[in-house]
This record gives structure tokens, sequence and C-alpha cells, in this order.
């Protein structure tokens, strides 16, 4: 439970800092482009804070490769769910990634809990003999 609790809190931090990005970027740019460099700015970010600080590992290639591979799936299915509410729901785009968020954080948790405890590595060493 320990570590759910250290998930939300790197979550939370990690999102403010880049929703204040993603605001600061709507000036600049479209909604869609601010919420794609946000994005990528969040996985460095939630990277160094899960790695470190949530489930205390020492940062390694398997790790460095497989959790930026998993927030991809997971910014598809984001851009998806922010058009689907900006576009179709008509949600303020300033409203939108915060939903987004909401509804993928429990997704997220597991595949990082996988990734960092070495789940993944070993479910693929156990099938592999």
């Amino acid at each position: 439970m320990m570590t759910f609790s250290r998930y939300l809190i790197a979550g939370a931090l990690n999102t403010g800092l880049t929703y204040v990005l993603y605001l600061g970027l709507l000036f600049l740019m479209p909604y869609i482009w601010a919420y794609s460099l946000t994005y990528v700015a969040g996985i460095a970010l939630g990277y160094a804070l899960n790695v470190r600080w949530v489930f205390n590992k020492a940062p390694n290639f398997r790790t460095a490769t497989a959790y930026p591979l998993t927030y991809g799936l997971n910014y598809i299915l984001g851009v998806a769910m922010l058009w689907l509410f900006v576009e179709i729901i008509k949600l303020p785009k300033e409203l939108a990634p915060l939903i987004v968020v909401a509804l993928s954080v429990p997704i997220t948790y597991f595949f990082a809990k996988a990734i960092f405890k070495g789940k993944l590595n070993h479910d693929a060493k156990t099938n592999c003999q």
C-alpha cells in the first residue's frame, strides 16, 4: 500500500508540473501538440520519480526502455480520449487532460509496478523455460 501511496504522490507532482507546462504551451501551439510535448516530459519525470522514490530501484536499461514503451500505449489511448472529450463531448481543452489522467492512473500503476518489481522480466524468463 505504501508503494501505491508514493505512486499517487509522484503522479500528482508529475501531473501538476506537466499540466502547468501544457497550459503554457496552449499559447504557442494546438492542444494535441501541447499534450504530446508534455506527455514526453511527463514520461521522463515519471521515470525519475518512480525508479528512485516510488520503487526504490537503481535506473537500468531494462526499466528505462520498458517504462516509456508502456506509456507509448497509454499515450495513444490518452490522445484518443482527449480528442473524444474535446471534440465530441465538448469539454474544455483545459480540463480534458485531467480526466484522461484520472482514468489512466490505475492502468499505468500496474504496468509500472510490473516493470520496477521485475515481474515482466521474470514472466518472460519463466515462459522461455
